[in-house]
Order: structure tokens, then sequence, then C-alpha cells
């Protein structure tokens, strides 16, 4: 039988008895099995994290397979507390800011790998605003990226990390940017561009639904529970970033995956695959002819770098005239 349980545990045990009717027997072993996840969910939301433990030894050589390293990412933030005089069109001033918005969550994984990597403010860091402990094992999961992935990435999530990091003294990071919710807008017209209602469109999994702003403010005043839920909804966001990503990689421009290795053979420019087959049409600028290829793995259409035209030919090409 399970030991030294918490208050937590022993609430869920309560539970187990009273919704299911379980036999003390029943109950005690599937406690033994979970007992250690448990205790690491615990131990997160306590703040007793071993998050940037894990990532300080990630061999980042590992993750790479002839690929760049792809990390998908989301933040969450608490609100910002203030004084005003009403509920609309409201200019707010510096001095009616009692405390700005700042990194609350975040959540991570790297592409083609299992585990997910989060992080979330303690009840007395969330009190007290202090996100240094967060913000550092934000940058070092970051720090391990060759691309970065979010939904409003450019608006949002950046933006946070950023204001985190050069307000805890973290130095600048390189990596190239993938924003599936512009990919989203440029490409598509859904009718609305939110992760969740892409996702329920095309038949991924969607965001984990949550009680809406009651939440964030739990999270605010430091609830313990409020906070685990705040970083299970965080995590949940991520594999449906994943999904949403696969979906869109054919559509996707912002890097060359063949920069990242020594391979010498045709690659698809975005997932790295060299199963790629001849498009029976040519890539036409004003300045020449291309060949294209078809990825086979994720269906991103790439050219070939050999133009086609021979030098008389492109030097009887005209060009327009602008009247």
């Amino acid at each position: 039988m399970a030991k030294n349980w918490t208050k937590k545990e022993t609430k869920r045990l309560l539970d187990l008895v009273e919704e299911r009717g379980f036999r003390w027997l029943e109950i005690s072993e599937i406690l033994d099995r979970s007992q250690e996840s448990i205790r690491m969910k615990y131990r997160n939301t306590v703040g007793e994290t071993n998050t940037q433990h894990k990532l300080d030894n990630i061999d980042v050589s590992s993750l790479k397979e002839n690929l760049p390293v792809i990390g998908i990412f989301d933040v969450e933030t608490l609100p910002a507390v203030g004084y005003f005089w009403g509920a609309w069109k409201q200019n707010m001033y510096p001095e009616q800011i009692v405390h700005p918005n700042c990194l609350l969550s975040w959540a991570g994984k790297f592409l083609n790998q299992p585990d997910v990597y989060s992080d979330i403010l303690t009840p007395k860091e969330a009190k007290d605003r202090d996100v240094s402990r967060v913000a550092n094992s934000l940058w070092n999961f970051m720090s391990k990226c060759d691309v970065i992935v979010a939904h409003n990435l450019m608006n949002f999530d950046l933006k946070v990390a950023k204001t985190a990091f050069i307000e805890n003294g973290l130095p600048p990071l390189y990596y190239k940017y993938v924003d599936t919710l512009q990919i989203a807008r440029k490409h598509f017209r859904f009718e609305h561009n939110k992760m969740e209602y892409l996702n329920r469109e095309l038949g991924l999994r969607t965001k984990i639904e949550n009680e809406g702003f009651r939440l964030w403010r739990k999270c605010s005043d430091g609830d313990p529970s409020a906070l685990q839920t705040m970083l299970e909804y965080n995590e949940g966001d991520i594999l449906a970033l994943e999904d949403l990503y696969y979906v869109l990689q054919p559509y996707m421009r912002f890097f060359n995956a063949a920069l990242y290795n020594t391979i010498e053979e045709r690659q698809c420019r975005v997932c790295g695959s060299t199963d790629l087959e001849e498009s029976n049409k040519h890539y036409l600028t004003p300045a020449g002819k291309w060949k294209m290829y078809r990825c086979k793995e994720c269906g991103c259409l790439s050219r070939g770098k050999e133009n086609l035209l021979t030098k008389e030919k492109k030097k009887s090409l005209l060009n327009p005239v602008d009247f």
C-alpha cells in the first residue's frame, strides 16, 4: 500500500471511494501504479520541478537526426492588475498599473520527440510575480532550438518570452520562426483562425477546456490546484499545436532543413525527406525556369536551383514596362 500520501492524493482516494465504489485494495493498487506521476505533478505545482535539470542534460546532437531541432512551445501569462474608471475605451497610464501582465507558464516539446517539457510559477512566485526561475527554464528550452514554432508566435508567445528574458538579464537567442497563425491567415479562409477552431475543422486534437478567466485569477492568487490545472492546460496546447504543424507543413517556407546536415542528395526543405518526385510542371519566373519537386512524405513543393534556360534564351526574354 502507498506510504506518506499527500493531502491531494488522500482526497483523490476518497473521491474514488465515493464516486466509483472501488474496494480499498483496488484503490491502493491504482495509487501505487500512479504514485510517481502524481508526485511529479505535485512537485511541479509547488515548485520542486526538475524541468531545468532535464533540459540541462539534453544532448542536442541526439535530437537532430540530420534535421534542425524544431521546438514547439506555448506560453500562458498572468493578467495585469491596475486601477481604471470604466470597462470601455480606457487609456491606462503607467501610474494606474499595479502589476503588469507577466509570464505564468510554458510548455514545449521537440518535434519527433515524445517528451513534453513544462514549467509554471509556484504559489509564492505567482503572488510575488517572480518569473525569474520560469524565464530561465524557458530560455534553456529555446536555446536548444534551431526553429521555434507557436500559434500567434510573432505577436504573443515570442514577445512574452523575450520580455521575460530581458527583464531577467538573459541574452538574445537565434532561431528561425514558424507562426502557424500567420500561415493559416495567408493561405486559407477559415471562419476563425484560433487554433481551437482550426484543429476542430481539420479533425485534429483540440485544446483542453478550462473555466476561463476564473482559472487565471486563481493562479494570480497562488492557488496550487489552479496552477496544476493551468500547467495541464498549457501542455494540452502543445499536443494540439504539434498536430496542426504537421498539417500545415507543405505551406511552410521559413527554413531549409537541408542546411542543417551534410547530406548531398536532394531533400525536402521542410521535413528533410529524400523521397521526392519530379513534378510535371516547372517553376517559372522572369529570370528563368526551374524543375519542381514534391515531397512524398509531407507533400511540400520545392524547386531546384539549376536554371534550365540557355544563355541565348535568357537574353531573348523581355521584361514588362511600367506605365
